[in-house]
C-alpha cells in the first residue's frame, strides 16, 4: 500500500544547515537522478521510522531520486506476532511457535509484490522475509532496534532471510554483530527540524497547548515521550519521579502514542495508569498531535528517556534540538547523542536518574548550558540533511 507524502524542498533547510551542505547533497545526487528507490515498512503512523520516512522520502524525490514509500497490508494477528519478534530480538524471553512463524511468513508472502525498483530498503523485522520473493534490484535491510542482546531463537528464525540482503544498516556496530554477516553500513537516525514536531513555536502556542491539558506551567515539568512499552521503563520513570518530588515540587508527564503496529500499547497504558495510582502530579497523555508533543517538549524543564533497550532514541534528539537537558539511560544508541555531563546526563539506574533530575532542577544555569550544547550536537550530527547524505553514499556504493 503506497503512502501519500507531502512535498518538501531541500532548499528550505539552507537557513538551518547552510548553503554548503545543501550544495553537497545536490552534487552527490547528480549521478543518481531517476534512481528508483522503495522504502518499505509496517506502518505509516506512530514511532520514529514512520516519522523519518515522512521527511526522507519527499526530500529524496525533491533532489531527483525516484523514491516511494509503501507499507504492509497485514491483520492484527501478524502485528501480535511481530511485536513478539521485536521483543525477542531485543532480548526478551518469549516463545516463538510454529503457528507464529506461519502467520509471519504468509503475511510476508502476501506483501511480496513490491514492484520494480533499483534499490529496496526494507525497514525493521516485520517485512524482512519479503526478500525471499525478490526478482531484481539491490536489497538493503535497515534495522532500527537494539539487537545487541537478542534471544537466539529469533535470530535463528530470521537470519536466513536477513543473510540474503545485499547490505544492512545498523545504528551502531554492536547491533549488527550477531545478526548479519554481510556488508554493513552504520547510519544514525535523524530528525526533521522543519516538521510539526520540531519547528519553532511561539510562546503563546506553547501556553495554549498546556492550558488545554490543564498543566500548571509554574511548576517544574519533567517529561518522557515514548511508546507505552516496557522497554521504555515508564514504571522506572515514575519511581524516579516519586523520589524527585520528595525533594522538589514538580510534575511528571508521560506522553505516548498507540502505533498501528503495536498491539501491546493499550495494555501497557492501563498498566502504567494503575501504577501511577491516580496521583495528580503524574499525567499520562496519549496520541497527541505532533505540534502538541512539540509544545510539551519545549515547555519541559527536563526530558527523560529511561529506556532499557533503545535503537537510537529520537525523542532524545527532539528534546536536545529544543535546547532541553536530557537525562537518559546509557543503552543502545543513546550514548551516540549524549556526552555525559556535557550535553546531557547518562545514567545506569533509577536512583541515579532521580539524582540527576534533582541536580538540574536546582542548577538552572547548568541546565541551560547543557541544553545549548545539546542543540548544537543535533545541528552538527543528527538532522535530516546529514541522513540524506548517508543514504546517497550508500546508494552510490551499491549501484
Amino acid at each position: 500500500m503506497r503512502v501519500n507524502i507531502a512535498r518538501k524542498s531541500i532548499d528550505e533547510y539552507k537557513n538551518i544547515v547552510g548553503n554548503e551542505k545543501i550544495s553537497e547533497i545536490k552534487e552527490k545526487t547528480k549521478g543518481m537522478k531517476g534512481l528508483k528507490v522503495l522504502h518499505f515498512n509496517s506502518t505509516s503512523f506512530g514511532g520514529g521510522v514512520a516519522e523519518m520516512l515522512h521527511s526522507l522520502v519527499p526530500l529524496m524525490k525533491d533532489i531527483g531520486i525516484d523514491a516511494e514509500w509503501k507499507v504492509m497490508d497485514a491483520e492484527d494477528d501478524f502485528f501480535e506476532v511481530t511485536k513478539t519478534i521485536h521483543n525477542g530480538l531485543q532480548g526478551m524471553e518469549v516463545d516463538l511457535t510454529e503457528k507464529m512463524k506461519k502467520i509471519y511468513l504468509e503475511t510476508n508472502k502476501k506483501n511480496s509484490d513490491l514492484g520494480d525498483y533499483d534499490i529496496f530498503i526494507i525497514h525493521d523485522p516485520q517485512p524482512v522475509a519479503v526478500i525471499k520473493f525478490k526478482e531484481r534490484g539491490k536489497w538493503v535491510w535497515r534495522c532500527h532496534i537494539d539487537t545487541s542482546k537478542s534471544n537466539r531463537k529469533f535470530v535463528e528464525f530470521l537470519k536466513p532471510y536477513i543473510s540474503e540482503y545485499d547490505a544492512s544498516i545498523f545504528t551502531i556496530k554492536e547491533f549488527g554483530n550477531n545478526i548479519y554477516d554481510g556488508k554493513r553500513f552504520y547510519i544514525a537516525p535523524s530528525i526533521d527540524p522543519l516538521s510539526e514536531k520540531n519547528r519553532n513555536l511561539k510562546e503563546k502556542d506553547i501556553e495554549n497547548v498546556l492550558s488545554k491539558y490543564k498543566i500548571d506551567m509554574d511548576i517544574p515539568i519533567i517529561t518522557q515521550v515514548s511508546r507505552f512499552d516496557p522497554w521504555k521503563d515508564p514504571m522506572g520513570v515514575i519511581e524516579a519521579y516519586r523520589y524527585v518530588k520528595k525533594k522538589i515540587p514538580s510534575q511528571l508527564i508521560l506522553i505516548g502514542s498507540m502505533a498501528n503496529d503495536d498491539p501491546e500499547g493499550l495494555y501497557y497504558y492501563k498498566k502504567i495508569k494503575k501504577y501511577a495510582k491516580n496521583e495528580r502530579d503524574i499525567i499520562l497523555l496519549t496520541n497527541l498531535d505532533d505540534a502538541e508533543v512539540n509544545a510539551f517538549q519545549r515547555a519541559s524543564d527536563i526530558v527523560v528517556q529511561k529506556s532499557l533497550r533503545e535503537g537510537f532514541g529520537l525523542t532524545v534528539t527532539e528534546a536536545m534540538w529544543k535546547g532541553k537537558p536530557v537525562v537518559a539511560t546509557k543503552v543502545g544508541g543513546i550514548p551516540l547523542q549524549i556526552e555525559d555531563g556535557k550535553n546531557g546526563f547518562l545514567v545506569n539506574d533509577t536512583r541515579e536518574c532521580a539524582e540527576k533530575i534533582i541536580y538540574l532542577l536546582k542548577n538552572k544555569e547548568k541546565a541551560e548550558e547543557i541544553g545549548e550544547k545539546a542543540r548544537k550536537t543535533v545541528k552538527d550530527k543528527f538532522l535530516i540533511t546529514r541522513h540524506i547524505l548517508d543514504y546517497l553514499r550508500l546508494m552510490e556504493e551499491l549501484m
